[in-house]
This record gives C-alpha cells, structure tokens and sequence, in this order.
C-alpha cells in the first residue's frame, strides 16, 4: 500500500501554488458551509494514477502559539 503524505498550509493560495508546482490538475470541490474540498489529480503515462485530497480544518495555526484558524491539510497519495 503506498504511503499517505500530510502536509499543513496556513494559506489556502499557498497550497494551490504547492499542488501546481508538482503538476497537479484540478479533478473536483465539495463545499458546504464552512467544510471545503478539493481533489486533484496528476496523469502516470496515460491513467490517472495519483492523488492530492486538500481539506480545510479548524486548528492551530503553529506548533507555538495557542491561535486557532482554517488550516489546509493536504494528503498526497
């Protein structure tokens, strides 16, 4: 099974800017209220093979402070 990457962006054009740069395309979004999702998709030879899962959360901002906000975690996989 491959392995599941996590990555946290305080910065939802941030993340965007990540996913393009690693030749992601757009596949789909599901928004409702305040929960927003998008999922991306990159070409292996002729299929679709690999994907990124970008997801809004409620969190901390940083490891050092107690400020919560939207936080975007990216999965790749």
């Amino acid at each position: 099974m491959a392995e599941v990457k996590t990555i946290k962006f305080n910065n939802l054009v941030k993340a965007e800017q990540y996913i393009e740069e690693l030749g992601y395309v757009f596949k789909q979004s599901n928004q409702f209220k305040e929960d927003r999702s998008f999922v991306y998709q990159k070409r292996s030879g002729r299929t679709y093979k690999h994907y990124i899962y970008l997801r809004s959360t409620f969190d901390y901002l940083n490891e050092n402070t107690m400020e919560m906000g939207t936080v975007w975690t990216l999965q790749q996989f």
